[in-house]
């Protein structure tokens, strides 16, 4: 019984050891979760007619989002962030479903302006 459940450890231990761990440095999280969604929330700045940057501190990692009600505030994260090299003008096409700010916004996210971190390559290791 003993070499049973001691031979089990042993394959338990094999078959636990034979991942390999990556470890990816904490300064590129945001730009790992930045491929999940957009970086902007289908408004449009009404001055320009499209989704419009804020461009902050490449080292800025909260924004805040007011709306009126309860809760008022809303802090989060800012994922996005300009690459140094230009990748061209993209598949962006003309009429897409962007909606315009509404006459009572409810969010500042309907603004159509959002927080985009700016070009930064760290040194580090």
């Amino acid at each position: 019984m003993n070499k049973t459940l001691a031979l089990c450890a042993v394959a338990a231990a094999i078959g636990a050891g034979a991942a390999s761990a990556v470890a990816t440095p904490p300064y590129l999280h945001p730009n790992f979760r930045a491929e999940m969604y957009n970086w902007h929330a289908n408004y449009v700045y009404t001055d320009y007619g499209q989704p419009t940057a804020l461009v902050v501190p490449p080292t800025a990692q909260l924004q805040s989002n007011w709306s009126w009600g309860a809760p008022s505030l809303c802090i989060s994260r800012i994922d996005h962030q300009f690459t140094r090299n230009y990748p061209g003008p993209g598949p962006f096409v003309a009429g897409r479903p962007f909606r315009y700010t509404p006459a009572w916004p409810q969010s500042t996210h309907q603004f159509g302006v959002y927080h985009v971190r700016g070009p930064w390559y760290p040194t580090q290791p």
